[in-house]
């Protein structure tokens, strides 16, 4: 019972974690003011990694690198007993090899002349010879039956890819239909979770010619305010201020952004879920029944015809 009471704390601590990862947002900031870029990738409270060297990876990275600066320690020399019980065991076992005792050349040669013999006798027997023959003979019956077993089954396999040939072409672009309608509102879902939060956008758009000036101020706010209409269909924007405007007889402009990226890994789950369900009962179970039916039609025909 206590070890079940273990097992049991044990997977509710794993389905705890599991949950706290799902549900805590990743993601980071990110800025670019007066040409200076910044960034820092954050899980929930914690920091991970920012463009000053800090967070998890710049504490692994400064303690690495502590680690190769200090001096390595000096290997112990060995002591000389040991090296004494070394040469002792080597000695002892020299003396075992010694004592082992060698058999007669003379039997040993006997015993090899007694093996030719045999094998001579067994390469002049006339009977083994018929054996294998008759061994050989067999062989290539078998061989015969096999080539033909080969080419009939290479007749029903052709016959049964050209039915199948057929057949894959339209299961291929209905299973990749199926797939489509069923993963397009997963895909907004996904897209969704991205959530782009305190968008800050400032530019200026300077020129020391005021015609020039003026069309590139048109152009960069369509650009700006048409790519944020179109992002916020996809993601979820959260804007803070906005704000291009122009500066007519000033050479130099300014670009100034910065905003907040997070997702959660929890919408993967749900997104691939709803996918899942979408394509079993919209797709997947009503292309089997079409078959089932179709399969029992084909087979009550074929009992009238009989």
């Amino acid at each position: 019972m206590i070890i079940l009471k273990i097992l049991l704390y044990l997977l509710l601590a794993v389905l705890g974690i599991l949950l706290l990862v799902l549900i805590t947002p990743a993601g980071g900031e990110f800025s670019y003011i007066d040409g200076k870029f910044s960034y820092k990738v954050k899980l929930w409270i914690l920091n991970l990694i920012d463009s000053d060297g800090g967070g998890v990876y710049g504490w692994w990275k400064k303690r690495k690198a502590n680690k190769k600066d200090k001096p390595e320690k000096p290997k112990k020399p060995k002591r000389i007993r040991e090296k004494k019980k070394k040469e002792r065991e080597k000695y002892e076992w020299e003396n075992e090899l010694d004592s082992i005792p060698v058999n007669n050349i003379e039997d040993d040669i006997s015993s090899a002349e007694t093996l030719a013999e045999t094998i001579e006798n067994e390469i002049n027997d006339p009977v083994s010879d018929s054996v294998e023959e008759e061994k050989a003979k067999n062989k290539d019956k078998n061989k015969k039956k096999v080539d033909i077993n080969e080419d009939n089954i290479a007749e029903e396999d052709n016959s049964q890819s050209d039915d199948d040939g057929k057949k894959t072409l339209s299961d291929k672009v209905e299973f990749l239909v199926g797939i489509w309608e069923s993963a397009q509102r997963p895909l907004l879902k996904i897209f969704k979770g991205f959530k782009l939060k305190d968008l800050y956008i400032d530019f200026v758009i300077a020129d020391d010619d005021a015609y020039d000036c003026a069309l590139k101020y048109g152009k960069y706010s369509t650009l700006v305010y048409n790519g944020i209409a179109f992002f916020s269909q996809l993601f979820t924007v959260r804007l803070k201020t906005i704000d291009v405007h122009p500066q007519f007889g000033v050479s130099k402009g300014r670009w100034d952004a910065s905003g907040k990226l997070y997702f959660r890994l929890g919408t993967l789950v749900i997104a691939g879920a709803w996918f899942l369900i979408t394509y079993l009962f919209r797709s997947f179970l009503p292309e089997k029944l079409r078959r089932f039916r179709i399969k029992h039609k084909m087979k009550k025909s074929a009992a009238r015809q009989k």
